[in-house]
């Protein structure tokens, strides 16, 4: 009782403001259905107040405190990657999608639900938020269920997710009887380097990992990703991309910041070596497999498997060097900041041909663009160039960071392999640039007229482009 009295509820107030948006929104809609476009309108605005509730609202609670990224980074962050799907959602339902309030909905909830699982140093609270997480994301992936491929991604989802959580749940067992063994609640981060001794603990703490590695799509859990992605709404398949591994990747780091394993340099060689391991074939099949890709949405797919290995490379310097957390920090973040402005310009792009089925779309299917829509073609080159590591864009100063902090590591093989990744994504980003120039034979699917969104690309590429510049500027 003593722990639920300290408990402090402004730690989870933007949080709060998420979920009591989405019942707000759902009210609203079913109260007065006629007034779509306004109840839309306000659950914006509910993500906007959330993210300045992140920025201005303090953190102090046992379950929280000062977490990776101060009082609320990522929290900031999987907010603003559910703004912009939301904006993707604005395209989807006027090509063809139905019931958009009650989308808005689920999307919050599903943004409070990961910024919990990511921020909160508790296994038990982690993995409630992170079960809640999955269901929505479960809902969303089958949004269109009138459409075969869309109910196929979400019946593999469920199965693949069903898989980890229950990992995660077996890991928390075996950590928790560890604790129970040593007297000490090992569910609290802060007491996970007292466990490394112990069997179970180990277990339990490679069982968690695995979990949060199946939301990272890192090997070998990477399998369902090109596959949901392919087969979700855009919106969600951008959500995917970018917000469900981003909580997996600042989710393992809060893990690992928490562990001294100086005070076992023998298990922290190890636990380095296993991580680099996965991050070197996480790269290797991520670029391996996008080569012989002509589906667009599957190409992001394993487009999003190669980032995830680059994002290990981090965290593995960050267990070799626990001394540079917080250089980590500041790589992380700009890193996934450049990742999802990359991101989501490709999804707003991909949102501008006709139709809510948008998973049979092909590169062939580009050509033209440049001709038909030449912002779009613009956006689509800059953003491809950025996930391909081309100065001057964010993605090559992210990929850049990286590389320094795998430098200090000493970490010279990994850097050898996140290069040569690099080198070969540049092979496919560039097919897919190439088609986008082609003139084209005017047979290609057709887009959708609509310019609605055509503010939301240029500031995605203008923040691709001066993002990285200003950033080594001012540091």
């Amino acid at each position: 009782m003593e722990n639920i009295a300290s408990f402090e509820w402004t730690s989870v107030f933007a949080e709060a403001v998420l979920f009591c948006g989405a019942v707000l929104v759902v009210l609203f809609e079913a109260l007065v259905p006629k007034h779509k476009g306004a109840i839309c309108a306000f659950a914006l605005l509910a993500m906007v107040a959330a993210i300045i509730a992140y920025v201005f609202v303090p953190v102090e609670s046992l379950s929280f405190g000062e977490t990776l990224g101060g009082r609320g980074g990522f929290g900031v962050f999987i907010t603003a990657c559910a703004l912009l799907s939301a904006l993707l959602g604005f395209g989807y339902f006027s090509n063809g999608g139905e019931r958009k309030c009650e989308f808005f909905a689920v999307l919050m909830v599903c943004a409070a639900a990961l910024s919990i699982f990511a921020r909160s140093l508790n296994l038990m609270l982690s993995f409630v938020a992170l079960e809640c997480a999955t269901v929505c994301l479960y809902v969303m992936a089958a949004w269109g269920r009138n459409r075969a491929s869309s109910l196929e991604s979400a019946a593999k989802y469920l199965v693949v997710s069903g898989v980890s959580g229950g990992l995660f749940l077996l890991g928390t067992a075996f950590i928790y009887g560890a604790g129970l063994e040593s007297g000490v609640d090992f569910l609290f981060f802060e007491n996970f380097t007292l466990g490394l001794c112990s069997n179970k603990f180990v277990i339990g703490l490679a069982l968690v990992s695995s979990a949060a590695l199946f939301k990272l799509a890192a090997f070998p859990f990477q399998f369902w990703s090109p596959d949901v992605y392919q087969g979700s709404p855009n919106p969600v398949s951008a959500f995917f991309a970018v917000g469900s591994k981003a909580a997996g990747i600042v989710f393992l780091a809060q893990v690992f910041m928490y562990i001294d394993f100086s005070a076992l340099p023998a298990i922290g060689s190890k636990a380095v070596f296993v991580v680099s391991v996965i991050a070197a074939l996480t790269i290797i099949v991520g670029n391996l497999g996008a080569i012989t890709q002509t589906n667009a949405k599957r190409l992001m797919g394993f487009s999003g498997i190669a980032n995830a290995g680059y994002l290990l490379v981090l965290l593995a310097a960050l267990m070799k060097v626990p001394k540079s957390s917080e250089l980590f920090e500041l790589s992380l973040y700009f890193y996934l900041a450049a990742y999802m402005f990359a991101n989501y310009a490709i999804f707003f792009v991909i949102n501008q041909f006709e139709g809510d089925d948008l998973s049979p779309l092909e590169l062939s299917d580009f050509r033209g663009l440049i001709r038909k829509n030449p912002v779009a073609d613009s956006t689509l080159i800059i953003a491809l160039a950025s996930l391909a590591g081309i100065p001057p864009t964010a993605g090559f100063f992210g990929k850049l960071l990286i590389l320094i902090l795998a430098w200090y590591a000493q970490l010279y093989v990994l850097m050898g392999i996140m290069i040569a990744g690099s080198v070969v994504s540049i092979f496919y980003y560039f097919s897919w640039i190439r088609a986008s120039v082609d003139v084209g034979m005017g047979d290609e699917r057709r887009l959708s007229g609509s310019y609605a969104m055509l503010p939301t690309m240029i500031a995605l590429s203008a923040a691709t482009l001066v993002f990285g510049v200003i950033f080594f500027l001012k540091y």
